[in-house]
């Protein structure tokens, strides 16, 4: 038996002494179920229905009783010959003209036991397995970063071994002289002596690739300064 409560929290409220009702049948069973209403406010009508699953389980005899202060609704149950073993849904109760509306659940015949969800347990040596196999893959990762951060060093220390005092040198003096022939080219059109004529395409790139190795010239001599022994 399920005890509805209207209007006991509140104008139009709903309240059920159960949240699922299970009723157990066997194909081609029928049973009558009793629904009781109490009413805690002024006389109204309650509307009773099910959720589409369960279309074929129940019959209302009453779906729409006017309580006054307590009704006993029947509700014929029934599981249809050849029907499912088990089935399931909601019922509904509604008030206020269908402004309210509140359900509880409604299981009806004997669950199947092959529906039933299967716990599955793990072995340990599988378990251990996998974990170590997780372990293998980030000492892996780990090791390649490692070998990619040596190779990287070495062929930037191959790099810097590789220069020596006169090559800076000369690369210093280059990019003294190009920087000193663009400020040449430049001083021809202010003064009045006649300019060296070349493309302007050729005089930008002539002045960034003076700059270039102006940096790199200046990056080398901080680099030597940084490895003398006064520097340490």
């Amino acid at each position: 038996m399920q005890q509805v409560h209207i209007n006991r929290l509140g104008v139009n409220s709903i309240e059920f002494d159960n949240d699922t009702v299970e009723i157990p049948l066997s194909p081609g069973g029928e049973h009558s179920y009793e629904i009781v209403i109490i009413n805690y406010g002024s006389p109204t009508h309650v509307y009773l229905s099910s959720s589409e699953s369960l279309i074929d389980n129940l019959t209302f005899l009453d779906n729409n009783p006017y309580v006054r202060h307590e009704e006993y609704v029947p509700v014929m149950i029934r599981i249809p010959p050849g029907g499912r073993l088990f089935n399931s849904g909601q019922m509904h109760v509604a008030v206020g003209y269908g402004s309210k509306k509140e359900s509880f659940n409604v299981k009806i015949g004997i669950p199947d036991p092959d529906e039933v969800p299967m716990e599955v347990d793990v072995a340990d040596h599988l378990y251990n397995s996998h974990a170590i196999n997780n372990g293998t893959s980030s000492n892996t990762k780990r090791n390649w970063d490692a070998h990619f951060s040596e190779m990287s060093n070495q062929l930037l220390n191959g790099i810097l071994e590789s220069l020596t005092p006169r090559l800076i040198l000369l690369l210093g003096g280059m990019s003294i002289l190009l920087i000193a022939f663009y400020f040449l080219l430049q001083a021809t059109t202010i003064v009045s002596i006649e300019p060296i004529k070349l493309d302007n395409a050729f005089q930008s790139i002539l002045f960034y690739v003076a700059i270039a190795f102006s940096i790199l010239f200046t990056a080398l001599i901080a680099y030597l300064i940084l490895k003398l022994p006064v520097s340490k």
